[in-house]
């Protein structure tokens, strides 16, 4: 007779102590599973696969140090899976799978906007909650209640880079810029930046001449290249993926183009240090992590990633790596305050909770009642040498900001 968790516990109210008794040590001792699939093939695949290196990082720490305690100790076990970066279907079966097939108890992912929209659908359905470091608006704005994200609303990163590029323009040079040319992929994020973004250029003073889509993929720049010739913006707002960015910006810096170029997402990866060399020189994006960050635990933490990865780019150049840390961290006390493998029990303690002591800017989170990180707190980074430096604010700064 096999002896579920129910009839454990019938027996044990019965009296059958020791028919019971064993059943529960087993559940106690019966690995957490944590699902995590995510964007580690095409266009986001490297900043994917640093997020997933984060969370098992997490995880492994979690359990040399005992596991969750309030479960007995019970270890975590993280399930990783390639959603890939175009096929949203294929991100929302994963994340079925995840659910029915591991049984897993929380979500880590996706990475990619499109694939956690996707997902968080199926996780939604099943009541199952999704920590995400994806950054599309639309994520928290569905009315869905058991997703968080860690990360400011894409719209809001825009914003801030914009707003943090006209402060160190002035503290650097002692002139205001006069104007920005933004240009956009058409992915979640980008459609939403390329309307929003002019309008906080308006507030600050800043013209636009003009502000483009287009269709990632590219294999001629000249359709970036052509109106920064033309206009000759004091900045540049590019919203790219990997490929992209390395094609649009090799041919500006080939052609003297020293402008300072704004970008996101997989602007802080390590392939572009790799792949753009000197070319990524004044090359700046807005972080949420970066290895140089001086909050308690970091340093500890870029240790571990050297020490886990020792033939990967150190220092690391990825805010996903760090993302991915503390989804992890989050998780980890999630669980231990919950003390319960339950998900809406989990999901209470997510939504209610203020997460400490991470590496983070801020060191904290805490979720508003869309799922939203209400102490989302941004950093600038800066390529410069083939570094990732974090140049602003000026306490956080590393190296100071050169435009």
């Amino acid at each position: 007779m096999q002896i579920t968790r129910r009839t454990g516990l019938q027996g044990l109210a019965a009296g059958a102590a020791t028919i019971a008794m064993p059943a529960i040590v087993r559940a106690q001792e019966a690995e957490i599973v944590i699902g995590a699939p995510n964007s580690m093939t095409g266009g986001l695949g490297e900043i994917g696969q640093r997020a997933t290196w984060g969370m098992q990082i997490a995880v492994d720490q979690a359990n040399r140090e005992g596991g969750i305690k309030s479960m007995g100790g019970a270890k975590l076990k993280i399930i990783f899976a390639d959603t890939t970066s175009e096929n949203p279907a294929q991100a929302a079966s994963l994340f079925r799978r995840m659910i029915d097939q591991e049984k897993a108890v929380v979500l880590a992912g996706a990475t990619g906007s499109a694939m956690t929209m996707a997902g968080q659908v199926e996780a939604e359905k099943s009541e199952i909650p999704l920590v995400t470091n994806s950054y599309a608006d639309p994520i928290v704005t569905r009315g869905y209640k058991y997703t968080f994200k860690i990360t400011p609303q894409g719209s809001f990163a825009w914003n801030y880079s914009m707003q943090t590029g006209v402060e160190m323009f002035k503290a650097v040079k002692g002139v205001a810029p006069k104007t920005a040319g933004i240009f956009m992929s058409n992915d979640g994020v980008g459609l939403v930046v390329q309307k929003e973004l002019p309008l906080e250029a308006q507030k600050l003073g800043l013209e636009v001449p003009f502000s483009t889509g287009y269709q990632m993929g590219l294999s001629d720049p000249s359709v970036a290249v052509a109106p920064v010739l033309r206009y000759k913006p004091d900045m540049i707002f590019l919203g790219a993926f990997t490929n992209d960015y390395l094609l649009i910006i090799k041919a500006l810096r080939g052609l003297g183009v020293t402008t300072p170029i704004f970008g996101a997402g997989p602007a802080a990866a390590d392939s572009m240090g790799a792949g753009l060399g000197a070319a990524s020189d004044r090359f700046f994006s807005p972080l949420t992590w970066n290895w140089d960050l001086n909050v308690p635990g970091n340093k500890e933490f870029v240790a571990a990633y050297k020490a886990a990865y020792p033939t990967q780019p150190y220092p690391p150049a990825s805010e996903m790596l760090g993302q991915g840390y503390v989804i992890g961290q989050i998780i980890r006390q999630a669980l231990e305050k919950a003390a319960s493998r339950d998900p809406k029990k989990i999901r209470d303690v997510l939504a209610s909770t203020e997460f400490t002591n991470l590496a983070y800017p801020a060191t904290k989170v805490k979720f508003d009642d869309k799922g939203l990180n209400s102490h989302n707190m941004q950093i600038m980074g800066e390529w410069m040498g083939g570094k990732l430096n974090t140049v602003w604010p000026t306490n956080l700064q590393a190296m100071k900001p050169v435009l």
